[in-house]
Order: C-alpha cells, then sequence, then structure tokens
C-alpha cells in the first residue's frame, strides 16, 4: 500500500506539536497551580495562555486547514523588506524573552520554551514566504538568523563592567592574558616576565587588546566575545570557494553555520587561526602553501602540546582531497604534496620546541628548550611548558622532574599524571549529556548531509584518499575523546577540537565540490534532507535554548560595598604581602591599591596540581601558610566539604579542599565573606584550627 508521503508528514508533525504542547501546558500548571488554586490569575499566566492558544491554532491551520489563513495572505503582499523586518523581530522575542527579560522565570520550562521557539520560527518563516504555506528555504534562513542570533548574544552580554569574575576562572584568567603586553599594570621588576599559568598562543592573542591604553574589563569581556566568534567565521570564509551559481545568501549561510558548528566545542581560537593558515595557503602556489603550513605548526603549538599533529592533519586533508581550480593534478602528485605539505607543518612546531632562538623571539624570554620547561599539559588546556622558563619559585623544582615533550617518558607521563574518568564520556553531572552522547548530537546532521551526498554524486576521490581521510578522523576523534576523560575536562566538547574543525574541513571540500549546488536542489525537492539541514542549523544552539536566563549580577550597592572594603583591607596591610588566589582582575584594572604582586599560588595552577594529586607542589605553599607569610589572602569562598563522586565536578572540588581548602583554613581565617560576589578575606589565625576529621599539614 503506497503511503501518501504528505499525510504522514503533516501527522507526524501534528503529534510532535501536541507532545511539545502537552508538556508546555504541563509546565504551566507546575508554574501557576497554587495562584490558581487560590483563584488569582496573574498577568504572565494570561500571556502564556494566549501564546500557547495562538500557536495551537496557526499550527492547526497551518498543516490542514490552509484554507482558512488566506485571509491573513495580505501580509504575505508586503514588501520584502517589511516582510523580513517583522520576521526578524519575530525571531529576537524568544531570544530578548530568554535573556533578558524577568519573564523568563514563569516561562522557563523546557517545553513552555521549544513551543515558544517553534511558533515563533514558524510564524517568521510563513511571513517571509512569499506563496501560501511555508518554503523550506525561508524556514532554513529564518532558523540560521535565529541560532546566529542566540549564539552571539549568549556570547557577548556578559560585556558588563561588573568587577568581580564571571564564572570560576575568568578573572584570573583576564589577569593571565594582561601579563605579556600589560607588564606596567604590575607592581612588579619591570625587566622580569611576570609567570602565568597559561599557554603563550592564547596569551598573546586574548592580551594583545592590552598593547592599547586604558583597557577596561568591559573592553577585555568584548575583546574575549570577539575572538569566540568571529575568526570560526572566517576559516568558513577561508574554506569555502565562491560559486557563482549559488546566491551570495547562500555562502553567506554556510559561512554562519561553521561559526555555529564551532561554537559547540567552543574551539579555542588559536587552533582556529591555526586552521585559517593552512586554508588561505592552499590558495598559494606549493612553495608557499609549505612555508604558510610551517608557520601555522609553529603557531599551533604555542598552545597546546597535542595540536601538534592539528596543521599536518588539516594540511594533509585538503591537500590530497580538495578539488581545485585551474590544471588537473595527478594523484601521485597530491600524495606527494599532502605527505610533504605534513611534514612542513609538523616541522613548525619542532622548530620552536627544539629552538631556542625562535622560542626567545616568539616568547620575548630566555628559555633552555621550551620542550622541557615547566609543568605537565593540565586544567583548562594549559601547558606552560610552551610559554616560558621563568616558573613561581614554589613550582621551579617539581617542574625540572616533567620529562621532555613526546618522548616515551612523557607520553606515560601525561596518562597516568591526572586521572582518567572514563564516565564523563556518559550522561553525568557535569556534562548532561555526556561526551559521545554531546558529540554525536553536534556532528550527526552534518555526517548524514555528507553520507548522502557521496552515495548520491560519487564524487571523484580514490578508496584510498577515503581511506585516509577516514584515519585522520578517527585518530583526531581517538585523541580527543580520550583528552576529554581527563580529569578537569569533560564539560563541554572543547577537547574535540581537532575532530570538529577536521569535520569542518571535510565539509568544506564537499562543498567546493558541488555539494553546495547538490543541498540547494535538494532542499527543493527533499523534505527529509530539508530536515537534515534545519537540525544542523539548530542543534549547534540547542543547550543555550534550554538553559539561557538573563543574568543576575549583585546588587550595585552590595558590589560596591564588598569592593570599598576589600580596598580599605589592601591599603591596611599594604606593608605586608597579600596573596590574591583569586579575583586577580582586580589588580589588573586598579580597583586595588597597586601592592606588590605575588605571582605564585594562583587558583587554577593550584587546581591543576591538586588533580594530580601532587603533594609536592604544594610544600612550599604550606609552609607559607603555616608560617604565616600572608598579611591577607584574597579567595573564592573556602569550605572543608567533601562531594564524594558523581556529582558536578565533585573530583575536582574534593582534590582542591584536600590540598588547598583545609591547608589554607587550618592557619587563615576568613574575616570577610562576600557570597553574592564570590570573594573572601583571609587573615591569619591565632592558632591552628582544631577540628575533628581535619588534619593540618
Amino acid at each position: 500500500m503506497k503511503i501518501d508521503r504528505k499525510l504522514a508528514e503533516k501527522t507526524l508533525l501534528s503529534l510532535i506539536m501536541l507532545g511539545v504542547l502537552s508538556g508546555a501546558l504541563n509546565g504551566v500548571w507546575q508554574r501557576y497551580r497554587e495562584f490558581l488554586n487560590q483563584g488569582s490569575l496573574v498577568p504572565s499566566f494570561l500571556v502564556i495562555v494566549l501564546l500557547l492558544i495562538g500557536g495551537a491554532v496557526f499550527a492547526v491551520l497551518l498543516l490542514w486547514l490552509p484554507g482558512l489563513l488566506k485571509p491573513f495572505n495580505c501580509l504575505k503582499q508586503l514588501p520584502p523588506s517589511l516582510r523580513w523586518f517583522a520576521a526578524i523581530a519575530v525571531i529576537f522575542l524568544p531570544i530578548g524573552l530568554y535573556a533578558f527579560h524577568r519573564w523568563s522565570e514563569p516561562f522557563g520550562s523546557v517545553w513552555i520554551r521549544l513551543f515558544l521557539i517553534i511558533f515563533a520560527l514558524t510564524l517568521a518563516a510563513w511571513l517571509v514566504t512569499p506563496e501560501p504555506g511555508i518554503k523550506f528555504e525561508a524556514a532554513i534562513s529564518v532558523c540560521l538568523i535565529f541560532s546566529a542570533g542566540l549564539m552571539l548574544v549568549n556570547q557577548f552580554r556578559d560585556v558588563t563592567d561588573y568587577p568581580f569574575s564571571i564564572g570560576w576562572s575568568e578573572g584570573n584568567r583576564i589577569w593571565d592574558y594582561s601579563v605579556l603586553f600589560g607588564r606596567d599594570l604590575y607592581n612588579w621588576p619591570q625587566d622580569q616576565p611576570i609567570p602565568a599559568y597559561i599557554d603563550l598562543g592564547r596569551q598573546s592573542l586574548w592580551g594583545s587588546i592590552f598593547l592599547l591604553p586604558h583597557v577596561s574589563i568591559r573592553m577585555m569581556r568584548a575583546w574575549n566575545g570577539i575572538l569566540f566568534t568571529l575568526p570560526y567565521a572566517l576559516l568558513g570564509w577561508a574554506l569555502l570557494r565562491r560559486q557563482p551559481s549559488l546566491s551570495k545568501w547562500v555562502y553567506a549561510s554556510e559561512v554562519l553555520w561553521t561559526m555555529l558548528f564551532l561554537n559547540q566545542g567552543p574551539i579555542y581560537t588559536p587552533l582556529v587561526l591555526a586552521a585559517i593558515l593552512v586554508a588561505l595557503g592552499q590558495k598559494l602556489p606549493f612553495g608557499l602553501n609549505c612555508l604558510i603550513a610551517l608557520l601555522a605548526g609553529m603557531y599551533a603549538i604555542l598552545s597546546r602540546s597535542t595540536w601538534i599533529v592539528a596543521p599536518a592533519a588539516f594540511a594533509g586533508m585538503l591537500t590530497l582531497a580538495n578539488p581545485r581550480k585551474g590544471k588537473p593534478v595527478s594523484e601521485k602528485t597530491r600524495w606527494v604534496q599532502a605527505i610533504l605539505i605534513g611534514l612542513c607543518a609538523l616541522l613548525g612546531a619542532v622548530l620552536y620546541l627544539k629552538n631556542d632562538a625562535i622560542h626567545q623571539f616568539l616568547s620575548g624570554q630566555p628559555g633552555e628548550q621550551a620542550a622541557e620547561s615547566a609543568s605537565a599539559e593540565g586544567f583548562a588546556d594549559d601547558d606552560p611548558r610552551l610559554l616560558n622558563d621563568q616558573l613561581p619559585a614554589a613550582a621551579a623544582e617539581v617542574s625540572d622532574e616533567t620529562p621532555a615533550l613526546f618522548t616515551p617518558e612523557w607520553i606515560k607521563y601525561f596518562l597516568a599524571r591526572q586521572p582518567l574518568l572514563f564516565d564523563r564520556l556518559w550522561p553525568n553531572e557535569t556534562y548532561k549529556p555526556g561526551i559521545v552522547l554531546g558529540l554525536l548530537t553536534a556532528v550527526l546532521p552534518l555526517i548524514l548531509i555528507l553520507t548522502n551526498w557521496d552515495r548520491q554524486t560519487c564524487p571523484a576521490i580514490s578508496p584510498l584518499q577515503r581511506t585516509a581521510l577516514a584515519l585522520v578522523l578517527i585518530a583526531l576523534l581517538a585523541a580527543g575523546l580520550l583528552i576529554s576523560t581527563k580529569i578537569g575536562g569533560g564539560s563541554n566538547l572543547h577537547n574535540l577540537d581537532m575532530f570538529l574543525i577536521a569535520l569542518v574541513i571535510l565539509g568544506a571540500m564537499a562543498w567546493n565540490d558541488g555539494m553546495g549546488l547538490w543541498l540547494e536542489s535538494k532542499i527543493r525537492s527533499s523534505h527529509w534532507v530539508s530536515w537534515i539541514v534545519v537540525a544542523a542549523v539548530l542543534l549547534p544552539t540547542l543547550p543555550i535554548m534550554l538553559s539561557i536566563e538573563p543574568k543576575k549580577y549583585p546588587a550595585a550597592e552590595t558590589t560596591e560595598d564588598a569592593l570599598v572594603q576589600i580596598q580599605q583591607m589592601v591599603a591596611d596591610h599594604e606593608n605586608q604581602e597579600i596573596l590574591f588566589i583569586d579575583q586577580r582582575q582586580l589588580l589588573t584594572f586598579g580597583n586595588v591599591p597597586a601592592i606588590p604582586l605575588i605571582a605564585d599560588y594562583e587558583k587554577k595552577w593550584m587546581m591543576d596540581e591538586a588533580m594530580a594529586d601532587n603533594g609536592k607542589w604544594f610544600e612550599p605553599y604550606h609552609n607559607d601558610l603555616k608560617n604565616q607569610r600572608f598579611g591577607l589572602i584574597i579567595s573564592e569562598p573556602l569550605w572543608i566539604k567533601f562531594q564524594g563522586a558523581r556529582l558536578n565536578f565533585s573530583e575536582e572540588n574534593d582534590l582542591f579542599v584536600k590540598w588547598v581548602s583545609i591547608p589554607t583554613l587550618c592557619y587563615y581565617e576568613p574575616s570577610e565573606t562576600f557570597q553574592e560576589q564570590g570573594v573572601q578575606i583571609l587573615v591569619p589565625r591565632a592558632e591552628k584550627l582544631q577540628q575533628e576529621g581535619v588534619e593540618c599539614p
């Protein structure tokens, strides 16, 4: 029996809408049950009920009774610019609601969110479709604008002058960025580098804003937002070939989609810039292409030791299988060129690691083999070996014992230094979907599109080339999964960075080989391909859709009071040593008096060594605590509370309590705790802490 495709599609969509509507109604009942039992109706309840009824009626009419919408078809005859203006306004209504408005709380149920977003996108697509009903081209465009707008709003809404840290490590990370080019901001010998636990790649890129005078924390946060968005789009521009037969909007859409796809990591920008170099090199003669690959390899290794293979893999993939303009090249020549250009990219990394002159030139610091100079790669992917040889005194002895990079001893050290938490591959409290399911959701639409394009068009690529591309992807996937299981990671997909960029490169090669034209035709003729494209556009921002809510900063009065008290206590103890374990951005932007900087014992570095259970590293810190070296310690609020296993970052928390919180609270006590701002001021104890179950070092 032949199934009516349109009837089946309408029935399936109706069932989906009914399921979402049922969940939304249940969410309304749970939120307003007490009000309704008391016989009161609040404005937000009336609004959400009207929206649910309106959305449901519109969906029924659109799917089953389109004739009843004819009186409203006059709206479709308005000028396109006016219709698009109205559609964009509708698209941004749910974004504005959930990102900024106080009604985001009563409308916060997952099902209410989904219903309102689906309703808004459907209405916007209907508005911009000139014909009756909705065309998939319009729906995909609307979804793309929504996803890009949501991602950008989410990224830039932290651009504020709030003086304290937003998130666990933001303030100290800003301090990390500043010390390379903003050394004069600190009370520190100006002829000496300031040690920071961050790689040179990110420090030089994010810190470049401190080449400007009078940088504010708002400017720093805006620069951070730019670096986590614009380079992603630039990579799409560098990889994709502009095809005359495709409209400019289709090309721009693919560039925007690249930004959305990579933001799922999010991918750290230095690796994206290395990939951009590789992509631009492909447009040059082979000799210059090799030179660009060498520079890309040198730049990538500035940030992470595991990125040593990334530029080589990217360059090899593009050289081996990317369609070229001009004179055809034989497969044998391609293999030779791919191997040579991959070796050039690896050579760039090796030259940086092994050549003191290059290392000194790029880092601006003297060094004796960057590959032998500091502690291991760890929390938040920092590898200070790749930064400099000027480490805090507390870590100098321990760092000398670290094996040289990429030796057999280093591989063993890298795998054994910190625990591997394989349960983070699966759903857990640290990352709800788990790495495997999260990655599958992120990449499945692209893989489905690539697979079907390959089956239907049979591109001119040999089995050997296919095998090589598959092996590269598998190797990068395996590396990313392994790194994601290291303690301190596994909270998102950023450790799958090399794999995700390689997938983008594979998609760009297919696009340049005609997949763009194929996809455009399929969107007009094949509904299931169109739905996959819709999924590819919306899924990258699904986690934001389900979780975004207005930022809630402490009241300005309490924030000002906390800042004034910190300033006063720092001024009162300026003749003593004051340690900022946390909130070092207060020093960066002059929010506290310019006291002598103590670079040792920074929170992220302490966390990394705590996760390695490295008691020897903490011996100098514990001795300084016992001798009460510091007149004040500025920290996040410290507590002696072990969480146990399988809670959000519970393993990390318990090790931090063991090596940092307990020793600190044994010899120092809180003088002031500003819970809303996440700041605690500690002063020396008159007597060592005596508490049952606590053993002071």
